[in-house]
């Protein structure tokens, strides 16, 4: 057992070491991949020739639900079967409407909070 403890205290430097260096290029990775979803998602709802624009927001807990009224108000003419879609679930291969939201605007989260991580 004490040969264990002292192998995990030695390799415990180069791990934090190697997950500082990596832990920015993975973050980085993440975020662009999440922005080709959202290109790839506009161009299939909305079609050719790409004419978008994709927004970054960071509404506060309170204001979340008055942020997404006014954000269906202003989109809802560019998805009109949105409305029918939330209202029954789909079951499409690859697109798992019953178990995700769906708006008339392209929505993808992002959660910056790693401390309340789920293993």
């Amino acid at each position: 057992m004490t040969r264990l403890s002292t192998d995990k205290k030695k390799q415990f430097g180069p791990l934090v070491r190697w997950l500082k260096v990596n832990f920015s290029e993975a973050f980085i990775a993440w975020i662009h991949i999440k922005a080709l979803r959202v290109f790839v998602e506009s161009v299939l709802r909305y079609g050719l020739p790409v004419n978008f624009q994709a927004m970054l927001l960071q509404p506060s807990k309170k204001t979340m639900k008055r942020l997404r009224e006014v954000l269906n108000d202003l989109y809802k003419h560019l998805d009109s079967s949105a409305s029918a879609i939330i209202d029954c679930a789909m079951d499409i291969p690859g697109l798992n409407l019953s178990l995700q939201e769906y708006y008339p605007y392209v929505y993808y989260n992002i959660d910056c909070n790693l401390f309340d991580f789920k293993v």
